[in-house]
């Protein structure tokens, strides 16, 4: 299991959840555990059992939060899974032996989407959408679309290994992570660079992302500069650092992408305004630029001192995180279900950090890849609200899946 650059060598009990029904599976054993509310049962597993414990929270949960009709669930994975773990060691992922990522060349996968069949779907559910906050329904709408691929042999636990490192090598994110639940027929993947939750005693806090533009620079690739440099490669690098620059402030400037991150930046004070003490919810960082190997984001942040710490209250006050639904959320998760008719499963939920202490760390699961028998299942996401252009909306999930197609088909 791995989580940011944390590793833990060892899983002991481990929490599924499907439904209002939970099992504790140790030692391949199932050992009935509670039947509730599935945020209830979570919070009773932190509390009950030592340890420090890693695992994910499924968007599937979303409808335990707001009562409304759901998609077909053709995934059939629990809706959350969290284990206790131990021998933990910090990972340096530059010291990868590079036969850990060659592991991946040798896995051959086919990508079954057609994007031009997937391009006029996806463009369809933005023109809805936008009729949607046209008639006053809705007025943003985090939409996704999950790309579909394929291997001749169901992907082993060391294959799918491979496949994360070379992913984080692609594009390296503050909030990793590699879920390893081989023992329950799949391993979810997360290249997440977005906070979801993140508490450190009384303190709350969450950074949302909206807004993103390409970036592929040789600067930002990190390439490795020469030893003797000419003065080709300073006028490039200098033409480099001048066409970033100009990427970074047009993302700055401009007023749709502001107005969408307030919208989630608005969502977030309110949801924290639930859990936290009077007065105390503020916004730290407001259009905030974060630069990453092929994209970067508009990020704020948003902070407030807890009136309570039970886990259970803070799930059900916040989840699914505000930056991958839309506004108003349930409206917006009503028009999420009928316009992408399978159920998100993993995605756009929680991957989740438990420390011994009570403390936690959640991402929003973006940027994960599911392993499933032979398939391998990846998932992108644009805001959406009546200024959206659905060209440069289809651009904008294309450019967030360019890291992983690294990754997957071994690019260099």
């Amino acid at each position: 299991m791995i989580f940011g650059k944390k590793m833990w060598k060892k899983t002991e009990e481990t929490l599924v959840v499907e439904g209002e029904k939970s099992f504790i599976l140790e030692n391949s054993q199932k050992k009935f555990f509670r039947k509730g509310n599935p945020f209830s049962i979570i919070s009773e597993f932190i509390r009950e059992f030592e340890g420090e414990k890693v695992g994910y929270i499924s968007y599937n949960l979303s409808r335990f939060v707001e009562k409304i009709k759901v998609g077909e669930d053709d995934l059939k994975i629990p809706d959350s899974a969290i284990s206790v773990v131990k021998g933990k060691e910090e990972i340096d992922f530059q010291l990868i032996p590079q036969e850990s990522l060659e592991i991946a060349k040798k896995t051959e996968i086919i990508k079954k989407t057609e994007d031009d069949k997937e391009k006029g779907k996806f463009i369809s559910r933005v023109m809805k959408i936008r009729d949607e906050i046209f008639k006053g329904n809705t007025y943003q709408v985090n939409i996704s679309r999950r790309i579909e691929f394929e291997s001749k042999n169901y992907i082993k636990s060391q294959e799918a290994l491979s496949i994360f490192l070379r992913y984080y090598k692609a594009q390296p994110v503050p909030y990793s992570a590699f879920l390893d639940f081989s023992n329950l027929g799949f391993i979810i993947a997360s290249g997440s660079m977005e906070l979801f939750l993140e508490k450190n005693q009384r303190q709350i806090r969450e950074c949302p992302i909206k807004g993103t533009r390409r970036l592929e620079s040789k600067i930002s690739k990190n390439i490795r500069q020469p030893e003797n440099k000419s003065i080709e490669y300073y006028n490039e690098t200098k033409h480099a650092e001048i066409e970033e620059e100009k990427i970074i402030q047009e993302l700055k400037n401009n007023e749709k992408e502001k107005a969408e991150n307030l919208i989630i930046v608005d969502m977030v004070r309110n949801d924290l305004g639930k859990i936290c003490l009077p007065g105390t919810v503020k916004v730290n960082r407001l259009f905030d630029i974060e630069k990453y190997t092929t994209l970067i984001h508009l990020v704020s942040e948003v902070e407030g001192e807890l009136k309570t710490e039970n886990l259970e209250e803070i799930l059900l006050a916040t989840f699914p995180p505000a930056s991958v639904t839309g506004a108003p959320k349930k409206s917006a998760m009503e028009i999420i279900e009928k316009l992408e008719e399978k159920r998100r499963g993993p995605y756009c939920g929680a991957i989740c950090y438990f420390k011994e202490n009570g403390d936690f760390v959640m991402s929003v699961a973006i940027r994960i890849f599911l392993a499933l028998k032979n398939k391998i299942f990846y998932w992108t996401g644009c805001g959406i609200t009546y200024d959206s252009d659905p060209e440069h909306e289809w651009e904008e999930s294309i450019t967030k899946t360019k890291a992983f197609a690294r990754a997957l088909f071994s690019e260099e």
